[in-house]
């Protein structure tokens, strides 16, 4: 019976082991991004953890880890419940891959020390970078430590924005547009002023206005709550913006309404409680738009991507 070197005895083309058999093909080489996501996860050990350093949704991560080891025909991580580790092979790689990605990540850092710093520029709307925006800045500092800000809250025919967020019902032509978050507005108070009901009937209601007209937030937020509106003060106070009424609402001047997405450190605080369990969604909300020729610029992807997972935009408004 012919040995296993039967073939190459008699001069024939020798078998090649199949990828199985533990050899990849040359031809087929492991994506970077792939070869990213396992070093990150690797440090991690974390899916989860990994999709938020890296910026990306958690299926993503696990598509691309699933994708290294059919390309490897390896197993890199044992699953073990929530958890993972590293398998044999697995720590082997994840060793060279990460002094290669150091060479690589160093690499750049000296590139970019040649170059002046890049300074992006965005438009939004004064409540939504007051209240909103500026209180996740300590995330923008550690995602881009290379890359200047600049929030602007008017527009300025001199100014080319890379990334406008705005206040509107639907997306923009000839942008690409992603929803960020839809208001859902509630009823609101300084807690000492729900706790003392005569001081309370003496307040007022506090209005936001559009161009010298109210905006209707009350009346949506009464039709809704199907509440007799003698049951709240009738005096009222207007203010240009909601930032203003949020302020005027913390001294305990009068009641609003107010999107919960602006006041959420008040709202865990204490210092504004919810009046009544009603909340009014939408159809207004904000929008993060980006022009094509903007959309072509790495950096502008990346706070786009940045912005979507500090609103917790839904998975298919993610840019790819």
């Amino acid at each position: 019976m012919p040995g296993p070197d039967h073939n190459a005895d008699r001069g024939g083309a020798t078998a090649v082991p199949s990828a199985k058999a533990g050899v990849v093909s040359m031809s087929v080489s492991p994506s970077l991004t792939s070869l990213r996501a396992f070093t990150v996860v690797g440090q991690c050990l974390s899916f989860t953890q990994a999709a938020h350093r890296l910026g990306v949704t958690q299926s993503a991560v696990s598509r691309q880890i699933r994708q290294l080891e059919s390309t490897l025909d390896i197993t890199l991580f044992r699953r073990i419940g929530n958890s993972v580790a590293l398998t044999e092979a697995g720590a082997v790689l994840h060793e060279r891959l990460l002094v290669s990605f150091d060479l690589m990540d160093e690499a750049v850092r000296e590139v970019r020390a040649t170059v002046p710093r890049q300074t992006l520029k965005v438009l939004a709307p004064p409540t939504f970078a007051a209240r909103w925006l500026s209180r996740r800045l300590t995330s923008f500092r550690q995602r881009f430590p290379d890359l200047d800000l600049s929030l602007h809250m008017r527009g300025d025919d001199n100014v080319r924005f890379d990334c406008v967020v705005r206040f509107g019902a639907g997306p923009r032509e000839r942008h690409t547009s992603t929803r960020l978050m839809t208001e859902q507005h509630i009823a609101v108070c300084a807690p000492e002023l729900q706790a003392d009901p005569e001081r309370l009937r003496r307040s007022c209601l506090l209005y936001v206005l559009d161009e010298a007209r109210r905006l209707p937030t009350w009346d949506n937020w009464f039709a809704a709550a199907q509440r007799d509106r003698r049951s709240l003060p009738e005096n009222a106070m207007e203010f240009a913006t909601l930032d203003m009424v949020i302020q005027a609402a913390l001294t305990g001047a009068g009641l609003a309404v107010v999107d919960r997405n602006m006041i959420e450190a008040e709202l865990q605080a204490g210092s504004l409680i919810q009046l009544d369990p009603v909340v009014v969604t939408g159809p207004i909300g904000y929008w993060l738009d980006i022009s094509g020729e903007r959309l072509a610029r790495s950096r502008v992807v990346h706070f786009a991507r940045w912005l979507q997972q500090m609103a917790g935009a839904g998975r298919e408004n993610i840019l790819p």
